[in-house]
């Protein structure tokens, strides 16, 4: 089945078209101009309004109240995620025809000589080189380069499976500075999901988000590109704890659907409102 969808994506010229167009909305929502697909994809606007219509009745696309207001929908969502899929599952088959090789990346724990067999293990998201011997070791590669403890190492020819648990993000909404900021979100609330969540790293974006964590006495792991470290994180097995206003939680959302569907990744995500509820402020 999966040989089938990848061969009709890319033998079906129009297969693969609504797959660019349905790519080009992702990366440009909700502010779409079917000009700027034309000419992105070098094809008329009348074939792009065609596409469009077509993909809105197909229930992939929908459009919103403004013009030029275009999102995907779930179900176009999950199509993408699976062309994607599709097409990265052909090019691994290609690279392993050709004989490709991949060359996995990781921290020495010992000193290891080029062409040396060596151990894997994760730790906290990381990849070590250990002794074949330990018992915790979960694949066994080649190591492509010499290597002196706490340097980086290339590993090929890679034997075994990595155990990878997928992470999870928790995104915390903040109250924004007119509605207060700091001064009215609920720090204890915070403070639950903290210990309930037990995140092993913690982001925060914009000023009203390093105001909280400073009156919680805590230490922000990540301030910058919050949305793409967040899932890099997530995907090596790491859960972490966002502290983000209001207005911000959506596009931090659509970044992460983004990143799942360019990366076909499935992070799993949760938003939990920490506004104090009793309140009065405006």
């Amino acid at each position: 089945m999966k040989k089938q969808l990848q061969e009709l994506l890319l033998k079906d010229k129009g297969e693969f078209t609504k797959f660019q167009i349905l790519l080009e909305v992702m990366r440009n929502q909700p502010h779409v101009k079917q000009k700027d697909i034309s000419e992105t994809m070098g094809i008329t606007i009348q074939a792009i309004s065609k596409y469009f219509k077509k993909l809105s009745k197909e229930g992939l696309l929908e459009a919103g109240s403004e013009r030029a207001d275009y999102r995907l929908t779930q179900k176009g969502i999950t199509k993408l995620r699976d062309d994607l899929k599709n097409l990265d599952s052909y090019v691994k088959s290609v690279k392993n025809e050709l004989k490709i090789d991949h060359a996995w990346i990781a921290i020495a724990t010992l000193p290891v000589k080029i062409n040396e067999q060596v151990g894997l293990i994760t730790k906290g998201g990381i990849f070590y080189t250990v002794p074949v011997t330990n018992s915790d070791v979960e694949a066994i590669g080649i190591a492509t380069n010499n290597a002196e403890p706490g340097e980086d190492i290339g590993l090929k020819e890679l034997k075994g499976k990595v155990k990878l648990k997928q992470g999870k993000i928790l995104i915390v909404k903040l109250p924004s500075i007119r509605q207060g900021g700091s001064r009215t979100t609920d720090l204890t609330k915070i403070t639950e999901l903290i210990n309930d969540f037990k995140p092993d790293r913690i982001g925060v974006m914009g000023a009203v988000g390093r105001a909280v964590i400073n009156k919680l006495n805590l230490k922000a792991d990540i301030e910058f590109g919050i949305s793409h470290a967040a899932v890099i994180a997530a995907s090596r097995g790491l859960n972490v704890l966002v502290l983000v206003v209001g207005r911000m939680v959506n596009k931090m959302i659509q970044e992460i659907d983004s990143q799942n569907i360019h990366f076909a990744r499935d992070i799993i995500y949760e938003v939990k409102d920490a506004k104090n509820t009793q309140d009065t402020s405006k």
